[in-house]
């Protein structure tokens, strides 16, 4: 876990070089203002004691875990509220945005490392609810390690950061290198009916010098497409069936679903803007702050626990934020991050034996309606819906973009291809049957996709078609390969969610494979979960009814 959590972070830290734009002498002459005016106290180099409280900073904040986030982003009069709570060890932050007057900047925010998820509306008290809505989120990578970062991704980023899963072993080289930086003490104040020590330190503690090389014992959440497998469906180890070369990796066209020709969409919470501003300065100095992920003034209290910090995202943007740790509550994520916790564990014989048989009885279920959320490169969501027959081994749906309703195809896969058709229906109805003659093109699976690969539509199509069929799978070689994440609830139900590792997959982290498989008591599958290229959760939901014919449509 640790080694998973530390190439995590690794993302929040990437763009921290600039993301107080002050230095040091710039936030303590500007930003810093924390002791009365009749009382001085000029800054001074910190003690060892302050030195190590500094450094153990980041593994007090992942130790409590869960704390209440209440932060400003700007000048007074024009700032932003910014209400919730973040979870440093899963990592997770949920907060609602509230301008100063009900607008475009108002919405709900969840995050991972790497990963925004926007939803715009005003929340109701400031906060946001305790269960975060199903619809209307958008999702896109962070900004934050690009020469261009929205501030709020900044922000988010500096929240990831302040805490750390880090060897405890490591604080006293950590708070030796601080002792030795243009670190400094302040001054003292009250928060929370508690004295704390103001002090100016870096973004990104300094980096003791390993001293062996580290064993990796995890592997990170991908973030990008891995490699498509030959696998199709639910087994460990390739096996024929009808619709195994549906995984192969397609190539480009000029027709592809929506993923290929979307836009951005925006943020949907907060302007954007550089968190670095000003001429280049000149290479700063190995202690320097500047050198450290820029300058961020913190308030400690004697156990190290962090009570308050201060920074600037940008020119005349300052961040002032307020953690509430007697604040804990669970944080639950939206769907495109995960959903609720899993504590992967190997499925037992049981289990096996009915991931063994999903084929056959998603085969006697025969299908139903389906609906699709796929988050899209650069930003956005594209909704689909309409009917899977696994029968037939042919799906139908139109899909659309979620901010640009005039973007519509409509889609029939079958085992080998896709026939797609520009427009032809409503977006938010079903796809019409029949379907519309003319101005149909048919492309093979091999030949759709793009440099990353295959598209995340394309690769739910291919496992919900591929999950059908007449034969057993292996039930030994399940229990090697499958994983049992938790217990859910969908549309009303008990459900059991599983991870199958094939392919790319083997050898990674307990709960990262590609594909998530959600079960039901009758063990036939209910959704389909896959991890998209924007590291995001796509999900193609399947409610068990009657299909109609899905005929082949006049090109």
């Amino acid at each position: 876990m640790k080694a998973s959590f530390e190439r995590r972070r690794i993302i929040a830290l990437a763009a921290l070089v600039c993301v107080a734009a002050g230095s040091a002498a710039g936030l303590t002459t500007g930003l810093v203002s924390c002791t009365p005016a009749d009382k001085p106290v000029e800054a001074r180099p910190l003690t060892a004691a302050e030195a190590q409280r500094l450094a153990g900073m980041q593994a007090r904040n992942f130790k409590d875990g869960r704390v209440g986030v209440r932060a400003s982003l700007g000048r007074p009069g024009a700032e932003i509220k910014l209400a919730g709570w973040i979870d440093w060890r899963r990592p997770l932050t949920y907060l609602a945005a509230t301008a100063p007057a009900p607008g475009p900047d108002d919405g709900l925010l969840q995050a991972v490392p790497g990963i925004i998820a926007t939803r715009p509306g005003r929340a109701d008290g400031g906060l946001p609810p305790a269960a975060p809505p199903a619809k209307d989120w958008r999702v896109r990578p962070s900004t934050a390690t690009t020469s261009h970062p929205a501030p709020i991704d900044s922000f988010v980023a500096l929240l990831f950061t302040i805490a750390s899963d880090r060897p405890t072993d490591q604080s006293g080289a950590v708070a030796d290198l601080l002792a030795r930086s243009d670190s400094r003490w302040l001054g003292t104040d009250r928060v929370a009916d508690k004295t704390v020590d103001v002090l100016l330190g870096p973004a990104v503690p300094p980096q003791p010098k390993p001293t062996a090389t580290p064993h990796t014992t995890a592997t990170p959440r991908p973030t990008t497409t891995p490699k498509p497998t030959t696998t199709a469906g639910p087994t460990a180890t390739p096996k024929p069936t009808t619709t195994a070369s549906l995984t192969t990796t397609p190539k480009p066209t000029t027709t592809a679903s929506p993923t290929a020709t979307s836009r951005p969409t925006g943020t949907g919470v907060l302007p954007s803007g550089p968190a670095a501003v000003g001429p280049a300065s000149p290479t700063p100095g190995p202690n320097s702050l500047a050198a450290m992920g820029g300058a961020v003034r913190y308030w400690l209290d004697g156990d190290g626990r962090l009570h308050r910090f201060e920074a600037l995202l940008g020119k005349d943007l300052p961040v002032k934020v307020d953690l509430t740790r007697e604040e804990r509550p669970e944080i639950v994520a939206i769907d495109a991050l995960g959903g609720r916790t899993t504590k992967p564990r190997q499925v037992n014989a049981e289990e096996a034996e009915a991931l063994a048989l999903m084929r056959q009885r998603n085969r006697a279920a025969g299908g139903g309606r389906i609906t699709l959320t796929v988050p899209m490169l650069p930003a956005g969501m594209l909704l689909a819906n309409g009917w899977l027959d696994w029968r037939q081994t042919v799906a139908y749906i139109g899909a659309y973009d979620m901010d640009r309703k005039d973007e519509r195809v409509l889609m029939r896969a079958n085992r080998g291809g896709v026939t797609v058709r520009n427009d032809g229906f409503t977006a938010g109805k079903p796809p019409p049957l029949p379907p519309p003659d003319g101005q149909w093109q048919t492309i093979p699976w091999t030949a759709r996709g793009d440099e990353l690969g295959g598209l995340d539509l394309d690769l739910l199509l291919n496992e919900a078609l591929a999950v059908s069929g007449t034969g057993e799978d292996d039930a030994e070689a399940l229990r090697e390969a499958a994983l049992w994440l938790r217990r859910d609830t969908l549309a009303g139900g008990p459900v059991n969610v599983y991870e199958i590792q094939k392919g790319a997959d083997v050898g990674g982290a307990r709960g990262a494979a590609r594909m998530r498989y959600w079960m039901d008591r009758t063990g036939v599958l209910r959704r389909l979960e896959l991890r998209t290229r924007t590291g995001a959760f796509a999900q193609l939901d399947i409610t068990p009814g009657d299909v109609p014919a899905l005929t082949r449509p006049r090109v």
